[in-house]
C-alpha cells in the first residue's frame, strides 16, 4: 500500500525531501513508518522516537488527525493515507 509522507523543518532536510510516497506493508503503524525513515537517514528515528513514545517536541498528523487522539505511534496506516510529521512549534 502507498502512504504519502510530508516532512517539515529539519526532517525534510534530513530526508532530502518534503514529500515522499512510500510503499509500506499492510498493518504498518506510524511507528513502523518512522523506523522505515531510518533508511533515508538513521538520524530521523533517533530524533522522533523515545522508546515506544513520540518525542514530545514533534507532532504526527494522519489524514488531518493528531495521532495523540488515535492510537499514538501504534495508529495503523491505510492505503492512500497522508502523514505529516513536524515539530510542534511549526504547527502552533
Amino acid at each position: 500500500m502507498k502512504v504519502r509522507l510530508i516532512l517539515s523543518a529539519n526532517l525534510h532536510e534530513l530526508a532530502n525531501a518534503v514529500s515522499i510516497t512510500l510503499d509500506v506493508p499492510n498493518g504498518c503503524t506510524v511507528r513502523d513508518l518512522i523506523i522505515r525513515l531510518g533508511e533515508l537517514n538513521p538520524e530521523i528515528p533517533r530524533i522522533l522516537l523515545r522508546g515506544d513514545e513520540l518525542n514530545e517536541n514533534y507532532i504526527v498528523i494522519v489524514n488531518g488527525r493528531d495521532i495523540h487522539w488515535l492510537r499514538g505511534l501504534f495508529t495503523a496506516l491505510n492505503d492512500g493515507d497522508e502523514v505529516l510529521i513536524a515539530p510542534k512549534a511549526f504547527i502552533s
